[in-house]
């Protein structure tokens, strides 16, 4: 029975990488001059049978009904952190991802700073992971600083530096090879440093700038896939800032582009080059959106197909699948996710309004790394729910692991 399992498990595999270069060649030639259909159907998003995403369902699927290890593989397992923000000692609480998708809690290392002591409700990216999930990073909103820790075999982290954040207020960090940039909501600016090998961080030299203007209420930092960019939102201006990354490391003086949907908030890079935003509209009843744009040679942002009503109150965090086809962003208000489609030439369609239901205050959302599990951590519940992929941009649950510290904020996962 066994090797029957596994010989099907190694046929799926198969098939994925497979679909996975077929799509490639597919977003090559399948451009929105050529379709560009107004509404989402089966066939579109089965991409001819060839859909990457949906097929790594059907293997993660078997390997958690059988409890057999994930086929994306990882001899000592995977897992899940946040931290708690607690004003006293911020910690970095672990998870493991069982093979059900269940999460045990493993303990908990102190950050080296300090947290706030209620959620970071403005932030998408508190901690993240580098590629590699060799290192992990973690803003302290209530000291002003920035820490970095070795990820262990066993999940475990070790603290390796705390630095200042060169702001007041850090709510939100990413990471791009040897490079970090945060973002400090307090004081309206970004800063970079340098990360040595053994995780330490060095401020580097005129990287930090300011955004627009004064109190933009900024929720996220991130690299673009390549590197090229960090990209920045800001709520009450509804507008996306883009700095272009310079070869030492700094970057450029901020481009302001004028967001397409009202308080840009979270967001994730979807087919490795379609930014993917959402619209808290703010917090107008069951108005929530979603844009897709493309980011051009010089930083300005040029959306795709508009704003795309998820019809939702509050979607504020996003997160896509491995492969970018589907993106899924948190409804704060209305308790639920809501699901969309990535097409090759990057437009969005909205699949399921509701595609599952959450515990109360829905905040950061993240797909584990075998693109099956998907979690979300809700701020009033102090829980986190769990849920597994279903064809077609589905949610089923997987129950909640409650008992969260109150100001827990940020998921990062692998």
């Amino acid at each position: 029975m066994k090797k029957n399992n596994y010989f099907k498990l190694c046929v799926a595999i198969a098939i994925i990488f497979i679909a996975a270069s077929c799509n490639k060649n597919a977003d090559k030639n399948f451009t929105q001059a050529n379709n560009n259909p107004k509404t989402v159907t089966e066939e579109m998003m089965s991409e001819s049978g060839a859909n990457p995403d949906e097929q790594s369902i059907t293997v993660e699927s078997t390997a958690a009904s059988n409890n057999t290890e994930s086929a994306v593989g990882n001899s000592n397992g995977h897992y899940l952190y946040t931290e708690s923000n607690e004003a006293g000692n911020n910690r970095i609480l672990v998870y493991k991802i069982k093979y059900n998708g269940s999460l045990n809690y493993e303990g908990a290392t102190a950050s080296g700073g300090m947290g706030t002591g209620a959620i970071l409700g403005s932030s998408q990216g508190a901690l993240v992971l580098d590629k590699e999930h060799e290192w992990l990073y973690a803003v302290n909103a209530g000291s002003n600083s920035v820490s970095s820790f070795k990820v262990n075999n066993d999940g475990s982290v070790t603290l390796a530096d705390t630095q200042n954040s060169g702001g007041m207020q850090p709510f939100s960090v990413s990471v791009s090879g040897n490079l970090l940039y945060v973002l400090n909501h307090g004081s309206d600016n970004i800063q970079g440093f340098r990360i040595t090998e053994n995780g330490k961080l060095h401020p580097i030299q005129n990287s930090n700038q300011p955004l627009s203007s004064k109190a933009v209420d900024a929720p996220q930092i991130s690299f673009t896939p390549n590197g090229d960019f960090i990209v920045v939102t800001e709520k009450t201006t509804n507008v996306i800032a883009t700095f272009k990354v310079k070869n030492n490391g700094s970057v450029n003086a901020g481009l302001f582009t004028t967001s397409v949907g009202a308080t840009p908030f979270g967001f994730a890079f979807s087919r490795n080059q379609f930014m993917i935003v959402s619209n808290a509209e703010g917090g107008t009843a069951n108005a929530g959106s979603a844009t897709s744009y493309t980011i051009e040679g010089n930083g300005k942002l040029n959306d795709i197909n508009g704003a795309i009503k998820d019809f939702g109150t509050a979607p504020c965090w996003f997160a896509v699948t491995k492969y970018g086809r589907f993106a899924y962003t948190t409804n704060t208000a209305t308790n639920n996710i809501s699901s969309y489609y990535v097409a090759p030439w990057g437009g969005i369609y909205l699949v399921q309004k509701e595609a599952a239901t959450t515990d109360t205050q829905p905040l950061d959302i993240v797909v584990a790394a075998n693109n099956y599990f998907v979690y979300e951590l809700n701020g009033t519940a102090h829980s986190i729910g769990g849920y597994h992929r279903t064809f077609f941009g589905g949610l089923q649950s997987m129950g909640s692991t409650p008992n969260l510290p109150t100001g827990s904020s940020g998921l990062a996962t692998y």
